[in-house]
């Protein structure tokens, strides 16, 4: 087993309550108002948690409770604390700042014990950057009200139809739906408040933070005989990156000490299945310093994108204002790390322009499409919004890319210039060796969908609903055509049909399909060197249990395609080995009946696990039953005719008590016996 230690740093950035000699309260004690009745408010929080600690709603997590909880989103939401002026300051200048306010808010400063008389209200209105207000000697109460996200009056003045409504509100994209994520418009005070003696400079540079030193990354984007490389130099010696893109955790990314232990899981696990690169997406949100924190720990660099995604963006003076606001402050507070070693101003805001039919469908006018091209150029471009924060900001010069990618994957730069998303395979239901065809010169996006493990099913699932066509099982799995994309696959790699195989079943056979698919690609990306220099695979992470991408499920459990990924990212990985293991379809083997040997064995708090076979045994899955989150050294594992495989158990919770664990085995040929 590889252990990695977090190091704490040695050094901390000063902000916000940590800024030394500056008084500071914050204010936990808030109320949110349901039916007339005031319930006890989470602070940090979003209302959604809010709703599902007191009791009014269910977890939209489970079983079909997403339909019923869209309510949420169309109230106006009231939170209150009272501030007791006697534990304040006397005759000092105090300031309110509210870390983070997701939603369209208004903030009322009042005094409710003398009837209100004195009311001074500011608005709120973007969830990426923090909010300061003088607090006046005649406040006692501070109330935020949120409003319905989705406002036509702004839609209206634009003047303009964009592609989707998401892009008027700053607000995390991904919480309004993706296609791997759950349709939960919310609001709230997601970050810290309190009353500070000094005020913040969130407006401008703040220069008097403490920045580390950089890991001496470059980004070299040369034109050469194939078009345009894109690679990476660490102390002047190039790198092949090697990593997958971060979503968020959670569809309400609190960090608290559970969010917490979700991060050290998910970005330990990338480090030990040797990852040298994450990318954080734009469609979610600029991560929380811990997770930065981690990074630099584990010496796995950072690609970050300014949160745009996937649409275009009003550039009236006031979202103009806002974006430049955002971009500053971000990139003042993530530029502290060494992680970091690239910015990129979106994703996919280009590729949606060029290539999704926009103009089609709007009908634009030629100036509102000048318009909209000086927008983007204004808010992406090498001198736009973003650049200037970028140039001005991180004292590093570290270097800023305007999109990603630099050509959408129907257009034939997308394999000689630049970072390359190539969707041709899954969107395209191409087949997977396309990515031999494909391999561009940096692989930023590309992946194929799995379901989660069964275990993972089964928290979410009802008994009576475990069935491949269920609600439920239909509500987990967000992609229009997910279920028949896979099917197809399944089909002609594996020789299988879905309909012949139980829900527990199939969710295994996906996950092969996934590990063997993405693998290829991978395979792919590491034989093209130097002409590709990296591979991000879309995605590590889920927000929730859901079919998806991702080679980590919402519960921390391996698919196969991590171990895959483990393998095949080892700096000693053996690519002629992988050559041949690729050369055969799964359908195309001869399995037999399976014959093997399982002892495991308790001692110490350690769970170690033999299997000796005297057949070839394809794609064996261990499983703890009962389910103990938490993965195997090795599991998804081959074993030869007369081969002896030995494993261990590696607990998420190191108490987890292992001495009445029984491990299962399922392996490919219980399915795929020659008849």
């Amino acid at each position: 087993m590889k252990k990695f230690l977090i190091v704490l740093l040695l050094a901390f950035v000063v902000i916000g309550c940590k800024r030394q000699s500056t008084y500071c309260f914050e204010l936990t004690d808030w109320q949110f108002d349901y039916g007339g009745v005031d319930y006890p408010a989470s602070v940090p929080g979003f209302v959604h948690t809010d709703l599902m600690a007191n009791g009014i709603i269910g977890d939209p997590y489970m079983g079909t409770n997403e339909d019923s909880v869209q309510w949420v989103s169309q109230c106006k939401w009231t939170y209150t604390c009272h501030i007791d002026r006697s534990i304040l300051p006397k005759g000092d200048s105090l300031w309110i700042v509210f870390e983070g306010l997701a939603g369209r808010a208004d903030v009322v400063l009042y005094d409710d014990i003398h009837n209100a008389k004195q009311v001074v209200s500011h608005e709120a209105d973007n969830m990426f950057v923090s909010y300061e207000f003088p607090l006046p000697a005649f406040c006692n109460d501070i109330m935020v009200q949120f409003y319905p996200l989705y406002d036509s009056v702004l839609e209206q003045e634009y003047g303009i139809p964009l592609p989707d409504r998401r892009a008027f509100t700053r607000i995390a994209p991904y919480q309004q739906g993706w296609d791997w994520g759950p349709k939960l418009v919310t609001c709230g005070i997601w970050k810290k408040v309190f009353i500070s003696g000094h005020r913040r400079t969130g407006r401008t540079c703040q220069t008097s933070r403490t920045y580390h030193t950089g890991w001496n990354v470059e980004l070299q984007q040369e034109n050469d005989s194939i078009g345009q490389s894109f690679t990476f130099y660490k102390d002047g010696k190039p790198v092949f990156m090697k990593g997958a893109n971060w979503i968020p955790v959670h569809s309400f990314p609190v960090l608290n000490e559970t969010m917490k232990e979700r991060y050290r899981h998910l970005l330990c696990s990338a480090k030990e299945a040797n990852f040298n690169m994450i990318r954080v997406w734009g469609g979610g949100i600029y991560e929380h310093d811990y997770f930065y924190d981690l990074c630099d720990s584990l010496g796995i660099m950072v690609w970050q994108d300014f949160n745009f995604s996937t649409m275009l963006y009003p550039d009236n003076p006031k979202m103009l204002e806002s974006i430049k606001r955002e971009a500053y402050e971000n990139v003042t507070r993530i530029a502290q790390h060494p992680c970091v070693v690239v910015w990129c101003g979106n994703n996919e805001v280009k590729n949606g322009w060029e290539d999704w039919g926009w103009q089609g469908v709007y009908n634009w006018t030629t100036e509102q499409r000048t318009r909209l091209q000086h927008g983007i150029d204004t808010i992406f471009g090498d001198n736009g919004i973003l650049a200037q924060a970028v140039s001005k900001c991180d004292p590093q010069h570290r270097p800023y890319i305007t999109t990603s990618p630099l050509h959408g994957w129907g257009h034939p730069e997308c394999v000689t210039h630049g970072d390359s998303h190539y969707w041709g395979v899954w969107w395209g239901e191409e087949p997977f060796e396309m990515y031999k065809e494909k391999t561009g010169r940096f692989m930023s996006e590309y992946g194929f969908q799995s379901y989660p493990e069964w275990s993972t099913v089964c928290r979410f699932c009802p008994k009576d609903e475990r069935n491949i066509d269920s609600p439920t099982i239909r509500r987990h799995q967000k992609h229009g055509r997910g279920r028949q994309i896979i099917d197809k696959a399944m089909m002609e790699y594996y020789g299988v049909d879905s309909r012949s195989l139980s829900l527990e079943d199939y969710c295994y056979v996906s996950q092969l399909l996934q590990a063997w698919g993405t693998g290829y690609g991978i395979l792919q990306h590491l034989l093209a060197q130097p002409h590709c220099m990296g591979t991000l695979y879309w995605q590590l992470n889920d927000c929730w249990p859901v079919a998806s991408w991702s080679s980590i499920d919402y519960y921390g459990n391996w698919k196969a395609l991590h171990y895959r990924v483990q393998a095949l990212y080892d700096e000693n990985v053996n690519l002629g080995y992988w050559e041949k293991y690729y050369s055969v379809y799964p359908k195309d083997l001869k399995l037999t009946k399976p014959d093997y040997k399982l002892i495991q064995r308790a001692k110490n708090g350690v769970l170690t696990v033999t299997v000796s076979s005297n057949q070839y045994m394809r794609d064996v899955m261990l499983e703890t039953v009962p389910h103990i989150d938490g993965h195997f050294e090795h599991n998804y594992f081959d074993i030869e005719a007369g081969n002896v495989v030995e494993t261990r158990f590696i607990p998420r919770n190191k108490n987890a008590d292992l001495s009445n664990v029984k491990v299962t085995l399922k392996c490919l040929n219980d399915l795929m016996v020659e008849k």
